[in-house]
């Protein structure tokens, strides 16, 4: 008998990840993932313990070309996606089909680096399998409990009654997940829960969460928001743009390129990855290697990046602690959270506990997340 398969999809704005998970009566094990991503430029396709080189930079339907001669090996029923933002509208997984593409496309303009790819790519995926079933589920539905003195900017109210300017959040998918880990490994109810999720990775988010509701979370209207990342500033004072428009002349695109792409560890330290930050900055790093011979101005600038990355990450942190009654756990997850025991220990210094709070760290999961969504989704009955 030949077993179906159930597929996912995540779409990042220069990456694309996947997983193949079995599908019967229920959702089974996870048989192969891999991804395609940019490295200095060029696209590199990893799956298994094989890595492919992609003649091209950044090109969707040139990766799923690609990806396609490795799915043609299975029996793909089912493709569930994640995207990015479904304003106040999409609450939970749906079903993919002309309805929903009517009313989701209105929600680019609030997240143009992402949600243009989701949809990109599920043209795609409907061109090679026109009759698949589909379906969506979305970072921004994490946070739909989010009261109005919490999600409201201090704009006046037409802002948000007629252009939907309001905070709604991001990295749904991964806080659900750790926050859900993290109650079954201390075995407390979900709606019992209390706990601050730190989601540290190129792109990073907190979000504080109670009693079977999310009560804040550090990023807004955009991705860009809350905490210094990768490339993104994080926080800036509205005024600074103001400056940089009118005394310095900067393009409006210009400064969306340069608070999106260029600013963050980028802007910093001359380097957006963590990892090399932290070895400039005189810390080992297991496992991870690089070449390059540090200057004086590197370790420098690597020591106040450093310092800028870990403190924007404290004063929130430290914030919804002292906001909290009770905790029951500080969980990391995300690339950064799970594999850098230094950063934890750095965000950590001297953040005084509830009494009973413990420190967990949740793995990755995304990708299982968006495979149990998907499976509730279009097979449970």
């Amino acid at each position: 008998m030949i077993k179906k398969h159930l597929l996912v999809l995540n779409t990042g704005s220069s990456s694309l990840k996947f997983a193949i998970f079995e599908v019967d009566k229920s959702l089974g094990k996870e048989i192969l993932s891999g991804g395609i991503s940019l490295l200095a430029g060029k696209s590199v396709l990893t799956y298994k313990k094989t890595k492919i080189n992609i003649a091209t930079a950044y090109n969707l339907k040139t990766w799923w070309n690609y990806l396609e001669e490795i799915l043609a090996n299975y029996d793909i029923r089912y493709v569930g996606f994640r995207m990015v933002h479904g304003g106040e509208e999409f609450t939970n997984t749906v079903k993919i089909n002309k309805q929903f593409f009517n009313k989701i496309k209105k929600y680019n303009k609030l997240a143009p680096l992402h949600n243009p790819v989701s949809l990109e790519l599920m043209s795609l995926v409907k061109d090679t399998w026109p009759r698949i079933k589909m379906s969506a589920s979305f970072d921004t539905a994490w946070y739909q409990d989010l009261k109005p003195e919490v999600y409201l900017y201090s704009l006046p109210s037409k802002f948000y009654k007629q252009d939907k300017i309001r905070k709604y959040g991001f990295h749904g998918l991964s806080h659900e997940m750790a926050t859900k880990y993290a109650a079954k490994s201390l075995h407390k109810k979900i709606n019992k829960f209390k706990a601050v999720t730190c989601h540290l990775g190129s792109g990073s988010s907190l979000t504080w969460y109670i009693d079977g509701k999310v009560k804040d979370t550090t990023m807004g209207f955009s991705p860009n928001e809350g905490l210094t990342m990768s490339t993104r500033s994080g926080d800036i004072p509205a005024s600074i743009v103001f400056f940089l428009a009118d005394e310095l002349k900067m393009p409006l695109i210009k400064i969306k390129q340069l608070l999106n792409n260029k600013s963050g560890l980028l802007g910093l330290a001359n380097m957006a990855d963590l990892r090399d930050i932290l070895l400039a900055a005189g810390y080992r790093v297991p496992g991870y290697k690089n070449k390059r011979k540090f200057s004086k101005i590197d370790r420098q600038q690597a020591k106040l990046a450093l310092g800028v990355y870990v403190y924007d990450i404290r004063r929130y942190l430290a914030s919804y602690v002292g906001m909290s009654k009770k905790l029951d756990a500080i969980v990391f997850t995300g690339a950064v959270g799970i594999n850098s025991p230094i950063i934890r220990r750095m965000v950590m210094r001297n953040i005084v506990k509830p009494k009973g709070c413990r420190i967990l760290i949740a793995p990755e999961g995304e990708i299982n997340n968006l495979a149990e969504k998907t499976y509730k989704c279009l097979l449970k009955k």
